[in-house]
């Protein structure tokens, strides 16, 4: 199980997106509607997981995993998008984050691509 932050500015995306996560037995531990909030919510909260989109309001996507890596190298960060814009993508991954995933949202998408990241962990742990 993992504890994951939801950062979104759609609230239809962070209600679908936290009810998928804990169907599939994650905790929500929060939420934020734009980048900057997302990055105040990670300290903060210290997720072990968190999901963000890429176009958002004050502070966008990439920005927001840019910051947080600078602080916490070891941070686990999923980009959710519906944005086919590949230098942002391309921007995003250079920027650190672990997975992208494009909405809509598929359950068993998201499923495993949490459990990849997780064993990741794990097996980097135990090196």
């Amino acid at each position: 199980m993992a504890r994951v932050l939801v950062v979104d500015d759609s609230k239809m995306v962070r209600i679908l997106v936290r009810a998928m996560l804990e169907e599939l037995g994650h905790e929500c531990i929060g939420e934020a509607s734009d980048g900057l909030e997302g990055y105040e919510k990670y300290f903060e909260l210290k997720p072990d997981l968190m999901l963000v989109d890429i176009t958002m309001p004050v502070m966008d996507g990439v920005t927001t995993v840019k910051r947080i890596m600078q602080k916490d190298a070891d941070a686990k960060i999923i980009l959710l998008t519906s944005n086919t814009n590949t230098e942002k993508v391309k921007e995003a991954v250079e920027a650190g984050v672990a997975e992208i995933l494009f909405k809509p949202v598929d359950e068993g998408q998201l499923e495993e691509t949490i459990k990849q990241i997780l064993n990741k962990e794990e097996r980097n742990g135990i090196s």
